[in-house]
């Protein structure tokens, strides 16, 4: 009898350690872009295992790269089905917020399967008739503050998910966004500091100031330090242009790097 317990004991610990290796092998297919493969792995630990944390974070994790794939529709199930079954499991917590956003905008980027096979054709009918209508919701933009709407979104990430991977991503955009840029065509309009440069160059500075805070480590510094050089330098401001330029080479230290030869050459010739 104590023989038994002992291999049934063997065997959960197995299966937990078995479920746990699919999971680390399924998050590691998705961060090397082999989606196909880190599925399969999930669904295989969702049936291996009886472990209630594991089993939310498949579904979190299923749930996020059908959303990679912009299949909307998959992604909200999928998070639907994970705060139904597991409510209490901090993946719930996590995506109880996005399930209303996400149901919102189902009908934008993807179809639902239909379970009803006759309706299915219906809409094939349907379909076919009227085939070169646009099925993308439009926007016109006309008059709207581009790059304000833009960072209210962008500042949603960095203050509800701080010192995350979303965190810096945003960071990132936000960066972007500020530093703006001009649309095609004689009559485009210009955005951020290509717009605006007393209004939005202060925010690039404040931004990232924020992000190097946060994020010291992050492999876009270095670019972003040298873009803001590049910007002091349009206008002619050789102070902070020199400023800014000096400040990479500080950072890369003795090592050889793109931007701090860029600064260097640079330095060598600043005004014009």
């Amino acid at each position: 009898m104590n023989k038994f317990k002992l291999n049934t004991l063997s065997l959960l610990l197995l299966t937990s350690t078995y479920a746990f290796a699919d999971l680390e092998k399924a998050i590691m297919y998705k961060e090397h872009g082999l989606k196909e493969q880190a599925k399969a792995e999930l669904i295989d630990s969702l049936f291996s295992t009886k472990k209630t944390n594991v089993k939310s974070q498949v579904l979190y994790e299923l749930g996020n790269i059908a959303y990679e794939e912009n299949n909307v529709s998959l992604a909200l199930e999928t998070w639907r089905k994970l705060v139904k079954s597991y409510p209490q499991s901090q993946y719930a917590a996590t995506v109880k917020d996005r399930i209303s956003q996400l149901a919102e905008i189902v009908g934008e980027t993807s179809k639902s399967t239909l379970n009803n096979a006759i309706a299915a054709s219906y809409l094939k009918h349907a379909d076919f008739w009227s085939n070169d209508k646009d099925n993308r919701f439009t926007i016109d933009s006309s008059w709207m503050p581009k790059v304000e709407m833009s960072l209210e979104w962008y500042n949603k990430v960095i203050n509800d998910y701080p010192k995350s991977e979303a965190s810096s991503r945003a960071y990132v955009g936000k960066i972007r966004t500020l530093l703006g840029w001009k649309e095609s065509g004689k009559y485009g309009s210009s955005y951020g500091i290509r717009a605006d440069y007393e209004k939005y160059m202060p925010q690039v500075i404040a931004t990232f100031s924020s992000f190097e805070e946060e994020h010291p480590d992050a492999s876009t510094l270095q670019a972003f330090r040298y873009q803001i050089a590049q910007a002091y330098w349009s206008k002619k401001d050789w102070v902070n242009t020199k400023k800014w330029l000096n400040y990479i080479v500080d950072k890369a230290g003795v090592t050889d790097s793109f931007y701090k030869q860029a600064a260097l050459y640079r330095l060598k010739k600043v005004e014009y």
